[in-house]
């Protein structure tokens, strides 16, 4: 349905990591099995252990970026509902589970310090659900592996000498200022005082009403947004500058308004562009130079009346708007895919549903 965009990176040294552990994966007994998704967790917690991790969290630090945001979640909830939404204002969304999650041992490291004595570290990290993580994992591969998103693991370990027992209980690590807020029961809860910029998308994009996300799987959304970056990019401009826009000093009656307004904005545009592509079908439009958006203008397309022609000569009745478009994109009309509602619009398309 979507050409595949090669060599998206937002930011490299988590994109570097992350294609690291996938190609691991690739190429290690099993590979990358999709049957064992609670293997893959604990593959996953295992390559991030030690020096990996530090320099994921200290590259999280040192960017000082206002868009990069670390959530740690409490009370089971989804990763893929979370990340479908807080990866629409983020430049690079971080995730990790509460300390007080089950514990998973993952293995031991040994070190001799120069002396006779041996010191074995045991580890593990707390997670609810391994199995539901491997699955996040596998489906947000293309997100992780452009440094859009990943996943922190809540590492606890304990430590004995040689001829010794394990100390009593775990060392929790837990990186200091790599969490911006704690997820719990659908509100964020500043954890690390995050700056407001931050708090003025999260709390937000968590409630406004969302349609076009909620009936895409988290691998399909994945794939789009990585498949369509240029629109994706220009969409989450456009989100950020709108919740931005928001008056904080609204109470709570005043917010969820507003919120109401924007989700059918976001609708209208949505509508709009469906529309007029339905009427350029039926039409069987040969010259379509400028099918306008909604009310804001923007130019959807730049469709070439031979290209045009030839779709709807080979698809006939059947093909349908989307494969028009699609056919179209096929050759090269490239002001098509960036626009700004193209991305929405896809992920409309992939629910198929028909609630915007």
């Amino acid at each position: 349905m979507f050409r595949r965009r090669q060599g998206v990176v937002q930011n490299d040294t988590v994109a570097r990591s992350m294609r690291k552990f996938f190609k691991h994966l690739e190429n290690s007994a099993g590979g990358n099995d999709r049957s064992k998704p609670e293997a893959i967790a604990k593959e996953y917690g295992r390559s991030l252990w030690n020096p990996a991790t530090s320099k994921l969290v200290d590259d999280k630090r040192q960017r000082r970026s206002r868009f990069y945001i670390g959530l740690s979640t409490a009370g089971g909830i989804s990763f893929a509902e979370l990340t479908k939404r807080v990866a629409l204002v983020s430049d690079t969304l971080l995730l990790s589970h509460d300390r007080t999650d089950e514990y998973h041992h993952l293995g031991e490291s040994s070190h001799n310090d120069g002396g006779f004595s041996l010191r074995t570290t045991r580890y593990g990290m707390n997670c609810p659900d391994l199995a539901e993580l491997g699955r996040w994992i596998l489906d947000a591969e293309p997100l992780l592996k452009a440094g859009l998103a990943w996943y922190l693991p809540r590492y606890s370990s304990s430590v004995y000498e040689s001829y010794s027992f394990p100390s009593e209980g775990h060392t929790e690590r837990a990186p200091v200022g790599a969490i911006d807020y704690l997820i719990s029961d659908g509100r964020a809860i500043d954890a690390s005082g995050a700056e407001p910029i931050k708090s003025q998308l999260v709390r937000p994009v968590l409630r406004i009403d969302l349609p076009f996300v909620a009936g895409v799987d988290l691998r399909s959304f994945s794939e789009i947004t990585i498949e369509e970056f240029t629109s994706y990019s220009s969409f989450r401009d456009f989100l950020r500058q709108s919740l931005l826009d928001m008056d904080t000093a609204l109470n709570a009656v005043q917010s969820d308004r507003e919120l109401l307004k924007l989700g059918l904005e976001i609708k209208d545009h949505v509508r709009s562009t469906r529309s007029e592509m339905e009427t350029a079908r039926r039409k069987k439009a040969v010259g379509v130079t400028g099918a306008v958006i909604g009310s804001v203008g923007a130019t959807l397309a730049a469709v070439y009346g031979p290209a045009l022609q030839a779709a709807i000569a080979a698809l006939g009745a059947t093909g349908g708007v989307w494969g028009i478009i699609h056919a179209a994109a096929e050759n090269d009309t490239r002001a098509l895919r960036q626009d700004t509602w193209y991305y929405v619009w896809a992920l409309a398309q992939k629910a198929n549903t028909n609630i915007i």
